[in-house]
């Protein structure tokens, strides 16, 4: 690890921390995190999203039942006949089909020609073009994604435009080949994870997503998390940078189809089972180092030296339906969780989290 670095000859910036202080004891305390740029919506539009209640809702049990059930008629005979005729690969087809019907696709495709035509704002548009220089497999692919972009802020104008979301629309774009395959795709990606909170860029919910995380940490490889703990790592000065670009600006474009695929059927447990096994990869490097190193490791891209094959092969005893339950308990208006007020009987997970949550 420390050869590694060393090899630089310059020093890799540390993207999570505006200052960096010595205490009394030479040990380094990161303060302040970068909050990346947004775009320039004024105030009145950027409305936060409604906290959810404790209890899962009737609503949300349908509508994911719904979805469990078009997943399952999902087959390679029901998209094929499209497939040919608009040369786009299968699988992107597949993950389109989770959410929309097939004879839904033409009526998606007229949609977005149509957001197309809304003038978007045009800071949101500058940034846009600013972030494109440095998009990962944005080559040669400017105006699609550029489009992409634009057409989600007009659509989803409470969030607008994010740094991060390039990284990702580059991604499907390069998958699906087409503007309004990329741009369905990632409206649903962002709705599956049900992460619209953190490109809201909401303080709060880094802290949400932060807490499972160092639960999920603490549950799984507790030794990791007490390096992590005892060298101030937190967990908060990196995940915000994970969850922004779903961890695809780390993961080799070979392996992202296999990534998107686990995030379109299970969501955001399956960001949490990466980002976990990426953490243990690292395990020697958070042993030895000392805190700005694991965190320049940690939001650098220096991921290509890892073994992805046997990444995604790698599985832990996470259910994705009580993983969302823990999620809705969080209170963004108190920012702290809390405990399910219908729910007749807890999951051993969800007791075991509020015990962690009351001794950390």
């Amino acid at each position: 690890m420390k050869s590694v670095l060393n090899q630089q000859k310059q020093p890799v910036p540390l993207n999570v921390a505006n200052s960096i202080n010595k205490n009394a004891k030479n040990d380094f305390i990161v303060k302040d995190c970068d909050i990346p740029k947004i775009n320039k919506i004024p105030t009145s539009k950027r409305i936060q999203t409604k906290p959810k209640e404790n209890a899962v809702s009737e609503y949300n049990v349908i509508t994911r039942c719904v979805t469990e059930q078009r997943r399952s008629s999902v087959t390679e005979n029901s998209i094929s006949e499209f497939k040919e005729q608009n040369k786009i690969p299968t699988y992107c087809l597949k993950w389109l089909n989770y959410k929309y019907q097939k004879k839904e696709f033409l009526q998606l495709e007229q949609q977005f020609l149509k957001i197309l035509q809304i003038k978007p704002e045009k800071d949101i548009v500058h940034q846009i073009e600013r972030d494109l220089s440095r998009t990962i497999k944005a080559e040669n692919h400017h105006t699609e994604i550029k489009n992409i972009l634009t057409a989600y802020s007009v659509y989803d104008p409470n969030i607008g435009y994010v740094q991060g979301m390039n990284q990702i629309v580059s991604i499907l774009f390069n998958h699906a080949k087409q503007e309004w395959i990329a741009f369905w795709l990632f409206v649903n990606l962002i709705e599956q994870m049900e992460i619209r909170d953190i490109f809201q860029l909401s303080l709060n919910a880094i802290n949400k997503y932060s807490k499972i995380l160092d639960f999920l940490l603490n549950k799984f490889v507790p030794r990791i998390y007490d390096n992590l703990s005892q060298k101030q790592v937190n967990t908060e000065l990196f995940i915000q940078q994970w969850l922004l670009s779903l961890l695809l600006q780390f993961i080799p474009f070979e392996y992202t189809q296999v990534y998107l695929d686990g995030l379109f059927k299970q969501g955001i447990s399956y960001f949490y089972t990466i980002a976990l096994t990426i953490i243990k990869a690292f395990d020697k490097a958070i042993q030895e180092e000392e805190q700005i190193e694991i965190l320049i490791l940690l939001t650098s891209k220096q991921y290509s030296q890892l073994k992805w094959p046997s990444i995604f092969v790698f599985q832990w005893d996470i259910n994705p339906g009580q993983l969302r339950v823990l999620l809705d308990c969080f209170d963004s208006d108190t920012n702290s969780f809390q405990k399910p007020k219908f729910q007749t009987h807890c999951s051993q997970l969800t007791t075991n989290f509020f015990q962690f949550i009351k001794n950390s």
